[in-house]
């Protein structure tokens, strides 16, 4: 008996160096609801052999405010609808970490950041604070289009969007090369990465 492997399209917009106290008034005037206020997630990344020249494929153990998820990311390229993952739910971050490991899926990079959630509807919009980085709002939702009317809505420019992984806001922020912040083995508080980091 054959299974499906759904992988879902992730539909998100990032927009760059936020004030968190402004955009929490945005989302409070906009009828977002504070669903998870602010917590630290550690998240391990896992690097698959042989990903063809070009492709961006990874593993990633997150534990989030109250669960941990195991996920398979994909970017196939640099539009809104170019990133796919497959995320199941796990019960422990070690455990899942472990697993990955025995299937020959090397660990890559121990990383943290503080997260912030806000949902309406089929929309959830993060504040993000990353090591080193000024705070950041991503804007997910289940279409192009709801994104879009989301952002717009809460006040950010479109066409300032950036799509895509955390390496390139990086990269967008401290002109540190997306390749170099990829191979980083912590991005912690404690050890942020530094614009020299070359």
């Amino acid at each position: 008996m054959g299974y499906a492997v759904h992988m879902k399209n992730e539909i998100e917009a990032t927009f760059l160096a936020i004030d968190k106290e402004a955009v929490r008034n945005k989302f409070k005037e906009a009828g977002f609801i504070l669903q998870t206020p602010e917590y630290t997630m550690r998240r391990k990344t896992f690097a698959f052999p042989n990903v063809p020249v070009g492709q961006k494929k990874w593993g990633r153990v997150r534990q989030e405010s109250k669960k941990v998820t195991m996920t398979i990311k994909e970017i196939r390229g640099s539009g809104i609808n170019d990133t796919y993952e497959t995320e199941l739910v796990v019960n422990d971050f070690d455990t899942a970490c472990a697993f990955l490991e025995t299937c020959g899926i090397k660990a890559q990079a121990f990383q943290e950041n503080m997260r912030e959630v806000w949902t309406r509807d089929n929309i959830e919009a993060t504040i993000d604070t990353w090591p080193g980085l000024k705070p950041f709002v991503e804007v997910e939702g289940t279409t192009e289009e709801s994104v879009k009317k989301a952002s717009q809505e809460l006040g950010f420019d479109f066409t300032q969007a950036v799509f895509g992984s955390i390496d390139l806001v990086y990269e967008k922020e401290l002109g540190i090369p997306s390749e170099t912040i990829v191979q980083l083995p912590e991005i912690t508080f404690a050890n942020p990465p530094k614009k020299n980091a070359a």
